[in-house]
């Protein structure tokens, strides 16, 4: 009986600890593509949270702007890093995870956010030139970053979220090679997830559908079209992506693994063919 008290005590103490899942305060936080659209949104959020991040794109001008702007919104003022990288040149991965380590000490999430979007056909003429394009950004570079990070991660028992789609589950015509990286790198994330769970890394994937960022590539009549076929009656914002980024790198989120996270508001059931 003493025993069944004792458990029953650290059972509701964890009931308490959830008040503080979304505290990101000492921790740090990596996210690629973060210059802009979705990037930007998911640092904003970890910042307001309490986390150290890392702002890094592949143009100097932007990567700075978010960075003045995740400043403000930190609620210790602490100041981002900044690195300018293509995360198609292991050198430059190289040097954004010892830049992390350099200023911080140490990295407890990564999110591989940086990708492209392209139409693409199987007639295209250059579809085999694409298709090494959107997989290389897609998908290589991924599988590069994951694997220099794990030293990392696993001394901080630290996760890592893959930036995925909804596209990886439901093929859209002429995106061929991005519909198929996606679906690679869902596979690839429920691999590693059984690889990495013995050393403590939580690998997962987040599927948003369409976002409502600056430039997108979708003209604005399709997009209206998605938003009236929504079950929800909008597309994404990138707050709305943040939030699933946040719950996966959180202790809300400490048993799940190789999961996949759809962040669509339900357009993956109702989207029309395209």
């Amino acid at each position: 009986m003493k025993t069944l008290y004792i458990l029953h005590i650290l059972f509701d103490e964890d009931y308490f600890k959830v008040k503080e899942s979304r505290n990101f305060t000492g921790k740090v936080v990596l996210v690629t593509g973060s210059d802009s659209g979705i990037g930007a949104g998911i640092v904003k959020l970890f910042s307001i949270l309490g986390a150290s991040v890392v702002v890094t794109g592949r143009k100097a001008p932007s990567v700075h702007k978010v960075a003045q702007e995740i400043q403000e919104l930190s609620p210790y003022k602490l100041k981002p890093l900044e690195v300018v990288a293509d995360v198609t040149k292991t050198e430059d991965l190289k040097r954004l995870l010892s830049a992390t380590v350099d200023r911080f000490g140490r990295l407890d999430v990564l999110v591989n956010n940086a990708g492209i979007y392209k139409f693409n056909s199987i007639e295209d003429q250059n579809i085999t030139e694409e298709w090494d394009q959107i997989f290389a950004v897609d998908l290589r570079a991924i599988v590069e970053l994951n694997h220099l990070a794990v030293p990392l991660l696993e001394k901080t028992n630290g996760a890592i979220i893959d930036m995925s789609s909804i596209e990886a589950m439901k093929p859209i015509s002429k995106f061929l090679a991005y519909n198929c990286a996606k679906a690679a790198l869902d596979m690839m994330t429920r691999v590693l997830a059984i690889e990495l769970g013995p050393k403590g890394i939580r690998v997962n994937s987040l599927n948003p559908g369409y976002t409502d960022v600056p430039n997108a590539l979708l003209p604005k009549e399709l997009v209206d079209l998605l938003k009236k076929s929504a079950p929800l009656g909008r597309v994404a914002f990138p707050l709305d992506v943040a939030k699933g980024v946040v719950f996966l790198a959180s202790t809300d989120a400490q048993f799940i693994t190789g999961a996949n996270l759809v962040v669509d508001g339900g357009l993956i059931w109702t989207m029309p063919p395209l």
